[in-house]
């Protein structure tokens, strides 16, 4: 289970209000949650038309986005146990109607300092819940996280998010681990990637922060190496020299499982200069094996190294898998 979730109110916003699962009245944490774990078991079934008939009339009207993440869920948690971990109550019924600023709500864990900060982009006024559900017993945990509004008496879905809780076997407690280790030891680029999979694994979804996700960030930044102190794009790339002395500027640096969750690879994305697919996979073999010759100890955590070769409209034309054990 997460610590508590927390936002700043706005300034000269109207007053949003959060409310914790310690302190809620029991009636109303039992509807929230129950409203979640039906939605949940109605993921795990694959049943996207109960699912839509659950959720707000605006996010129903266009469900397909919606019905491609239940569908892949679905297939991810079958067979596992099914269980709600925490829920808050966010309460955006002082928002304008139209208010297209950032929906802020803090959210204190009681008896300590920590929270977690919900700050949703345009959300319309009205009474919301957030509610995560774990699914596990299976050979990889997830995680369902809905957004609920109040709809009358019911709540209804928002927002649907899923994640996997492990990569390679791990969670993301063991990536920040591996990462304080890797900095400790000096290894710089090893560490920020594994803080990278930490961030990938902890994030419920990408509008939450809490207290513990800004200090595993606040980390990542002390031990992010210089090359990557202002950040990697198109306009100020990563450059790395080859075996045979050509660079290769890369313009995205991440990390990634694979779909059955066994591994964490390292993805690099670098301009291709041309439009070949077959010439651009050899560049990019040469790519990989230049990033880790470069680095060598992104070795020991990561199986293989992803290079994706995109033109100027960010298209691919070529991505190019590499387990580790290919590279020399």
């Amino acid at each position: 289970m997460l610590p508590a979730l927390a936002c700043l109110l706005t300034a000269g916003a109207a007053a949003q209000v959060c409310t914790t699962q310690a302190k809620m009245a029991p009636a109303q944490r039992e509807t929230l949650a129950d409203a979640a774990l039906a939605l949940a078991t109605a993921v795990q079934a694959n049943d996207a038309a109960k699912v839509r008939a659950s959720t707000v009339a605006e996010y129903a009207a266009n469900f397909s986005g919606s019905e491609f993440l239940i569908r892949t869920t679905a297939a991810k948690i079958t067979g596992e146990t099914l269980r709600v971990t925490s829920v808050y109550l966010l309460d955006a019924g002082a928002r304008a109607a139209g208010d297209n600023s950032e929906a802020d709500f803090t959210c204190p864990l009681t008896a300590t300092t920590l929270e977690v900060d919900f700050s949703i982009p345009s959300l319309p006024p009205g009474v919301y819940g957030f509610a995560m559900v774990e699914a596990s017993g299976g050979t990889q945990p997830w995680l369902l996280s809905f957004l609920l509004r109040q709809d009358g008496s019911v709540w209804k879905m928002a927002g649907f998010y899923s994640l996997a809780r492990t990569a390679a076997g791990h969670d993301g407690l063991w990536y920040w681990n591996e990462a304080r280790a890797a900095a400790r030891a000096k290894q710089q680029w090893a560490s920020w990637l594994l803080y990278n999979e930490a961030f990938t694994l902890l994030r419920p979804a990408g509008f939450i922060d809490s207290s513990h996700l800004d200090k595993l960030m606040a980390e990542q930044h002390g031990a992010t190496p210089p090359e990557l102190s202002n950040g990697v794009s198109k306009d100020a790339p990563l450059v790395v020299k080859g075996l045979s002395g050509e660079e290769f500027h890369f313009t995205g640096l991440s990390t990634d499982r694979s779909d059955d969750g066994t591994r964490v690879n390292v993805i690099l994305h670098m301009h291709a200069d041309t439009a070949d697919a077959a010439a651009a996979r050899v560049r990019n073999e040469a790519a990989a094996a230049a990033f880790v010759k470069a680095h060598p100890e992104v070795r020991k955590d990561f199986q293989g190294v992803w290079v994706f070769a995109e033109n100027d409209a960010q298209q691919p034309v070529a991505m190019t898998p590499r387990d580790m054990n290919q590279i020399q």
